[in-house]
């Protein structure tokens, strides 16, 4: 939380950005400069309620590594720890939304924010009949990850536009959470950047994120800004 605040209160300080961009390696750069063309928020991902905080830490490693730059994580009692080992700090690279007020419909919150914002809320259920090449990739899409036990939670459920399944072959009734998402994410992404979508991040936005990324890799970022003032 110290870091993101420290993040909010540097990030429309054009100078103080200057002189930590002039400090990144040239190599740091050209690896921002290949990322960032590939970010996009017409697809989000949804964590609720996973009780295994390694499911969450790999499920959003995967989606940052599909350039995926959204993850709304909606909680009650459980709350997400990033875990460095498992994550490979994706969620320093991505934008978290958390819903986890007590005593409040946290996956209502989060699907009204999202519905607002365009978002379909689309879950995945081994009664569906459709999967994932079946999707409208025409308007963005939320694609919500449920508890590993239970499932997406029924007012996911009431408020989904769309449910998709899996295909499964075996005795196993489920797959892992974390492998799951990796299976529906990989080949919507595919199929999204193979369309004429406009997916991608607009150029305003993407100014945002290049400033966020550099200074979430700025490690002591008080002393940076006590430095650069002198």
């Amino acid at each position: 939380m110290k870091q993101q605040l420290d993040i909010d209160k540097y990030l429309n300080h054009e100078g103080f950005i200057a002189y930590l961009e002039s400090l990144m390696p040239e190599s740091k750069k050209m690896r921002i400069s290949k990322v960032l063309p590939f970010r996009t928020r017409h697809v989000v991902t949804v964590v609720e309620n996973v009780l295994d905080s390694n499911n969450t830490n790999a499920l959003l490693r995967t989606s940052e590594a599909l350039g995926i730059h959204e993850a709304h994580l909606v909680y009650g009692n459980i709350k997400y720890l990033p875990q460095k080992s498992v994550s490979k700090g994706a969620h320093l690279w991505m934008d978290n939304y958390n819903y986890g007020t007590i005593n409040v419909d946290n996956a209502l919150d989060c699907i009204n924010h999202l519905k607002q914002k365009g978002y379909q809320i689309i879950i995945t259920s081994p009664n569906a009949t459709n999967n994932v090449a079946h999707l409208n990739i025409e308007k963005p899409l939320a694609i919500c990850f449920g508890q590993e036990s239970k499932g997406i939670s029924q007012t996911f459920m009431d408020h989904a536009d769309a449910s998709i399944c899996i295909p499964q072959y075996g005795f196993t009734e489920s797959y892992n959470v974390a492998v799951a998402a990796g299976m529906i994410l990989l080949p919507l992404m595919e199929r999204l950047r193979q369309s004429t979508v406009n997916w991608q991040l607009s150029e305003s936005d993407k100014n945002v994120v290049y400033k966020k990324w550099l200074l979430n890799a700025t490690e002591q970022l008080d002393a940076h800004y006590t430095r650069y003032s002198m």
